[in-house]
């Protein structure tokens, strides 16, 4: 299992409701994804995305070429919203533990 995370910087006077509307897909993206968007207590402007994507790493390349068109039309759309990217990454997930 994959993780990825994204750490955004929304522009002045940009709404996470406005965040919400460009981010969502116009198509999934084949294989089991479930993303959180979650909102920084100490600055409202920033955003975290982590998403699971339950798929190999080999099987990666594949995936992110089926749906590059529709990823990037949703990331013009993002554009318009963010300052700036702060962070950009995927991992590969190796541990998974209950902490409750």
């Amino acid at each position: 299992m994959l993780c990825s995370v994204l750490i955004r910087r929304l522009k002045p006077g940009a709404t996470y409701e406005a965040f919400r509307e460009a981010w969502k897909p116009d198509q999934g993206f084949g294989v089991p994804v479930r993303v959180i968007n979650a909102r920084s207590l100490d600055d409202p402007r920033e955003i975290v995305s982590i998403g699971f994507v339950d798929l190999p790493a080999e099987d990666l390349p594949a995936m992110l070429q089926k749906v590059a068109d529709s990823e990037g039309r949703r990331h013009e759309s993002i554009a318009h919203v963010i300052e700036e990217t702060v962070h950009k990454g995927i991992y590969e997930i190796v541990d998974d533990d209950d902490l409750s």
